[in-house]
């Protein structure tokens, strides 16, 4: 056990406490101590009658800070005794947002790869429609030769006949 020296002023004169507590704790005692016999000091109190006034204080003080504790420790019994069931759903829904993270993320990779067979499956739709322009246009042109070819045709037997 560590034993410590604290300098402390109560009511304006200087003593030395040994205690096993840290210095600043003594010494925030202490200056709480003064500040109660301030309190209560007066011309008509004997140094006395004010140290036992300040000490009934801070037994007052003492008093309500337990039935307050008290207090919090009854209205902390529920959530208290509720805590184990509590716990165990952070953890049931802590699986349950892992799991769901899980499906987010295949969802997008999915959605992902989907958009890149879109995107090459709508790049050859425009190859198709392109060809099927070029398609369209030879076919009318074939036509048009067709054309071309039976009239050269008539033409060369209309000279064969002439000759």
């Amino acid at each position: 056990m560590s034993e410590y020296k604290a300098d402390v002023k109560i009511d304006g004169k200087e003593y030395t406490l040994v205690t096993d507590k840290p210095k600043e704790n003594i010494r925030q005692i202490a200056k709480i101590f003064d500040e109660k016999i301030q309190e209560v000091k007066s011309d008509k109190l004997t140094l006395d009658r004010a140290l036992i006034l300040a000490g009934v204080n801070i037994t007052d003080d003492l008093l309500r800070i337990g039935e307050d504790y008290k207090d919090l420790e009854e209205r902390a019994k529920i959530p208290m005794e509720e805590y184990p069931d509590l716990k165990e759903d952070k953890e049931r829904l802590t699986k349950e947002n892992e799991a769901l993270a899980k499906n987010l993320e295949e969802s997008r990779n999915l959605n992902d790869r989907l958009g890149s067979e879109k995107s090459a499956l709508e790049e050859k739709l425009s190859k198709l429609e392109d060809s099927t322009e070029i398609i369209e246009k030879l076919k009318t042109e074939v036509k048009r030769l067709q054309v071309e070819l039976m009239d050269l045709q008539r033409e060369n037997d209309s000279l064969k006949g002439s000759l």
